[in-house]
Formats: structure tokens, C-alpha cells, sequence
């Protein structure tokens, strides 16, 4: 506290660290006022929520591409087994829905073979094979065909 003296010349009073009178040297004072405090802190709350609300859907976007991958995995992998099968003729037998397929839990795999020709009078004879994989509830699905021609 400042000690001053008063205008009427009495007796010297004790004065409030600052006054109206100060108030310019208040303003002039570094720092940050409270309403800049408060934008500042509603900006950065803001650009955080968008932040987080970019990394849910990242994440999302990340778990479905993973999901398509295997799925393309397990297409071709079927769909290499079913090409490579002997004898030719053994292809018809390996037609078939994985409901679980081994390794791959809320995936199915559906696998048909298509005879075309292959009669005593026909001049074709090949296989159409189709794999297609869906994920748990059918939100997605792959599919890949691949025609074998009798060797």
C-alpha cells in the first residue's frame, strides 16, 4: 500500500494499491486479458474436436480397408486352389460356402464352378469359377472369376 497524504491536508491516509487513476498503466501492463484467454481456449477446444472426430472416421476407414483386403486374400487364394486342382474334372467337387472360414472369423466364402460344353458333340469344354467373399452381416463383398479351359 501507498501511503499519501490528503487534499484537505489531514492526515495522511493509506491508499488502495492502484486507483482509477492508474488504470492506464494497467492497460499498458504485457499479458492476456481474460476474454483472450477464454477465445483462445474455445479455438483450441474446437480444432481438437475436429481432430478427434478425424481420427474416428481414420480409424473406420482403416478397419474396412483391412476387412476388403483379407477379403481379396481369400478370393484368390480359393480361387488359385480351385485353377490348380487335378484332374480337370475334379474341379465340379470343390464347389462350396465356407460359412467360418479357418483363420477368418465373420468371413464366407462361396465358391461355384460353371461347366461350359464338355459334351460329345460340343467343340468347348472349360470351367467358369467364381470365389466370393463376404464379411460378417454382407457389408461387403469381393468377388473374383477366372474361366479354365480343359487341358
Amino acid at each position: 500500500m501507498r501511503i499519501t497524504s490528503c487534499p484537505d491536508g489531514g492526515a495522511p491516509r493509506a491508499r488502495a494499491p492502484w486507483t482509477v487513476d492508474d488504470a492506464p498503466a494497467l492497460r499498458n501492463r504485457p499479458g492476456f486479458t481474460l476474454v483472450e484467454v477464454v477465445v483462445a481456449t474455445l479455438i483450441l477446444t474446437s480444432a481438437l474436436l475436429a481432430m478427434a472426430g478425424f481420427t474416428v472416421r481414420y480409424q473406420q476407414s482403416d478397419s474396412t480397408a483391412r476387412r476388403f483386403g483379407r477379403a481379396q486374400e481369400l478370393a484368390s487364394a480359393r480361387l488359385e486352389t480351385v485353377r490348380n486342382a487335378m484332374p480337370y474334372a475334379s474341379m465340379d467337387t470343390m464347389a462350396r460356402t465356407e460359412s467360418n472360414v479357418p483363420g477368418y472369423p465373420g468371413f464366407t466364402r462361396v465358391t461355384q464352378v460353371v461347366r461350359t460344353g464338355g459334351g460329345v458333340a460340343d467343340t468347348v469344354d472349360f470351367r467358369t469359377v467364381t470365389v466370393r467373399v463376404s464379411t460378417a452381416g454382407g457389408l461387403q463383398s469381393v468377388a473374383k472369376s477366372s474361366t479354365v479351359a480343359a487341358f
